[in-house]
């Protein structure tokens, strides 16, 4: 994956939004409250982050720093198993397929599918057993493959797979459905507790706020694409 050289952000930067939300709860919460300041203080300086950055990001990318911020309150949360963030980030690496593909040879679950869910049985304690089921319930996973929304929490999983989390239906998914990811890291970021709705909708730029934010030594930078015009808006 290649990081836009643009996405630079200095510490200063990230002090400066830091000391913002720590004045806002100062004045909005009382100090001898103090778990609810703090709370209070996580949610403004996340949004406040969230916001900041975003105005910033080209519009394909808003929804992907929205993810990583997700991935890191989970991580921080211990939710977050390293072995099922590397998976969905790399996919599988093994090309041997001990077993043979139980869709048949021409089937609608592909070779490469198939050794990916091997691998993952294998190698994520959470898919322990995955592959015997997949088996088991071959007719019933095509069900979830031809699904029209197979990243709905509606659509009926077989067995025990129906109790997963998000994070790890979008494991499956990567396998079987890649076309859906996307959306089910908008479901994910829209169900975090810590994040919600509004992490999923990026705010419009404001040119206002843009200009509050900046002083006499951080000058505001435009970033124009063909044919645009902030003059009016200057």
């Amino acid at each position: 994956m290649n990081v836009d050289p643009m996405y630079q952000y200095s510490l200063k930067f990230f002090c400066m939004i830091y000391e913002r939300a720590l004045d806002r709860a100062e004045g909005k919460v009382d100090k001898n409250e103090r778990n609810k300041r703090k709370d209070f203080f996580i949610k403004k300086f996340t949004s406040l982050l969230y916001k900041n950055v975003c105005r910033s990001l080209f519009e394909k990318d808003k929804l992907l720093f929205s993810f990583l911020m997700c991935m890191k309150i989970m991580e921080e949360q211990g939710t977050l198993d390293t072995s099922e963030a590397r998976f969905l980030m790399t996919g599988a690496t093994s090309v041997d397929m001990p077993r043979p593909n139980p869709s048949g040879a021409n089937g609608w679950l592909s070779d490469k599918a198939w050794i990916s869910i091997l691998e993952m049985s294998r190698a994520i304690p959470a898919f322990t057993g995955l592959d015997k089921d997949f088996e088991k319930y071959i007719t019933d996973w095509e069900r979830v493959y031809n699904s029209p929304k197979p990243q709905s929490l509606k659509e009926i999983w077989p067995g025990q797979w129906q109790d997963l989390t998000m994070f790890r239906r979008l494991l499956l998914l990567r396998i079987l459905r890649p076309d859906k990811i996307v959306p089910a890291i908008v479901k994910l970021v829209k169900k975090d507790k810590e994040l919600g709705k509004k992490y999923t909708s990026p705010p419009p730029f404001d040119l206002t706020k843009s200009f509050s934010d900046s002083t006499n030594k951080t000058p505001v930078i435009f970033v124009l694409s063909p044919g645009a015009d902030p003059m009016t808006e200057l």
